[in-house]
């Protein structure tokens, strides 16, 4: 199980969001906008009343494998599937451990078929769903691409702030004050640094540094956009991977985007069906879940297409 700072405060609602640092703030921001998404991305019908489909979801992304089981004759569960040293001749786990988010636990189920100590066969009597093949956390999987929009972020905002220093200065402490009030009616700006140090001969050594930094916006977002689309085309969601018409993309390319999206969601959708298709087998629920979006392909103009004419009969 996947588990840090972050990933408590994203299970706790928030709590916690104090103790962490600015870079991890930022990350759990932008991982809220993104599991938003991702909660929007999957249909699921023929639930129990009882599971919620974002509950569900959210066990997934952030544990990547559970367990829906009977908690007694009318009622069901879903809960995060703590593998056993239980496994089949495939090396998937033949029994669970059923642990719900706030910690409480259930005893072991069967999520598949196995034979007993005593030669005896054990019926399954759950059903395993999984994230992906590995069973890997949607959590896991994007937090290198959102630690690195986190560094971008803070990085444009570094730049935003060196853009705007006029000046540095040497001083010694005990006149650090006035030089920057002296130096702020002279330029009319406070935006300077002292550099104090106890050594300092002010009358020899004060002297100004050009920062000159360059103000990039632009190029920090870029960064950003791409990283993010990246990330999208991870988890299956169609984005626009180029926004500047300068970098339009040739069909084959965008086909090419378009198939590596949708295998990308189908390798997390496809298991989530076997999940429903098993749940019918042995409990006799009619589960589906699907994609919300249609398939949606690029409607990007190409440079290689010809521009829309009107011709008159």
């Amino acid at each position: 199980m996947y588990s840090d700072l972050i990933f408590q405060c994203l299970l706790n609602n928030g709590h916690g969001y104090e103790k962490l640092d600015k870079m991890q703030q930022i990350e759990v921001q932008l991982f809220i906008y993104i599991f938003g998404i991702l909660n929007e991305q999957f249909k699921w019908e023929g639930l129990p009343k009882e599971i919620k489909p974002y509950n569900l979801e959210k066990v997934l992304n952030m544990y990547g494998q559970g367990v829906l089981f009977k908690v007694n004759d009318d009622n069901y569960a879903f809960c995060n599937a703590v593998n056993t040293n239980m496994l089949n001749i495939y090396g998937e786990p033949a029994e669970v451990q059923p642990v719900a988010i706030n910690g409480m636990t259930f005893d072991r189920v069967r999520v598949n078929t196995k034979l007993g100590e005593t030669g005896d066969i054990e019926m399954q009597n759950a059903v395993l769903i999984k994230n992906n093949l590995t069973s890997t956390p949607t959590y896991a999987m994007v937090k290198p691409l959102v630690e690195e929009m986190a560094f971008i972020w803070q990085s444009k905002g570094i730049n935003a702030g060196l853009s705007r220093v006029k000046a540095l200065v040497h001083a010694n402490k005990n006149n650090a004050s006035a030089i920057k009030q002296q130096l702020k009616s002279i330029l009319g700006s406070s935006t300077m640094i002292p550099v104090v140090s106890e050594k300092t001969n002010m009358l020899k050594e004060i002297e100004k540094l050009d920062f000159n930094v360059e103000y990039v916006p632009d190029k920090y977002w870029q960064d950003f956009d791409k990283t993010f689309a990246t990330l999208c085309q991870w988890v299956g969601i169609t984005t626009n991977l180029s926004q500047d018409k300068k970098e339009r993309l040739i069909v084959s390319e965008v086909e090419s985007n378009d198939e590596l999206t949708t295998i990308s969601e189908d390798a997390r959708l496809s298991f989530r069906k076997l999940g429903c298709e098993q749940a019918k087998e042995l409990f006799g629920l009619e589960l589906s879940c699907k994609n919300k979006m249609p398939d949606v392909k690029a409607t990007q103009p190409m440079d290689n297409e010809p521009e829309p004419t009107n011709e008159e009969n």
